[in-house]
């Protein structure tokens, strides 16, 4: 391997670290600062004084206790009553809708609706890409194609939140012996992880 080479790869090594370590901090850092300054004003009212650093241990009790809201009777039926006002909101039902399933999909995909890790072709013969089965029926477009369709959602790397579902053949789809999890990586990674 030559010098060159060596460099590159190095780079290339420290780039896959680098890209999820800056994101991961960038929206961390969006959420505390914003509790920062929504929290700022009314310290200093109350306290005479601001602590600096106060929205990141805002930030982190609020995920605790929106978590703990969530697994109790009274705060599901809480939740799922603002879920249906949200729902209600045109535009804002869409956004929310779309990054509710995203984020149940990346963080639990035991709840995630992704039932399986399959290549199909696309975009043409002979090319495959990766995608996730769901569990969705569309009996309409078996009814009207005459083939039985499995719904496959194709995510864009490197951020699977993104992408578009295929209705593709059921004999042309092909299982994968890997886990969502292990398919999500993938994708995010660019096609670099290893299993």
């Amino acid at each position: 391997m030559s010098l060159l080479q060596s460099i590159r790869n190095t780079f290339l090594a420290g780039l896959l670290l680098f890209i999820p370590l800056v994101a991961t901090v960038y929206v961390l850092w969006f959420g505390f600062d914003f509790l920062d300054s929504l929290l700022r004003p009314v310290l200093k009212r109350v306290f005479g004084i601001y602590l600096p650093g106060f929205g990141v241990v805002a930030t982190l009790l609020l995920i605790f206790a929106l978590g703990a809201l969530a697994r109790i009777a009274l705060g599901r039926r809480m939740v799922s009553a603002l879920e249906q006002a949200i729902m209600r909101v045109p535009l804002v039902k869409t956004v929310y809708a779309t990054v509710k399933h995203a984020s149940e999909a990346l963080i639990d995909n035991q709840r995630s609706g992704f039932k399986g890790v399959v290549l199909v072709e696309y975009p043409r013969r002979g090319c495959y890409v990766i995608g996730f089965t769901t569990g969705a029926n569309i009996e309409e477009a078996r009814d009207k194609t005459g083939r039985v369709l499995v719904n496959v959602f194709v995510p864009t790397a490197p951020n699977p939140t993104s992408g578009m579902v295929i209705m593709v053949p059921e004999n042309e789809v092909i299982p994968l012996d890997m886990s969502v999890e292990d398919g999500l990586k993938l994708i995010v990674s660019g096609g670099f992880a290893r299993r």
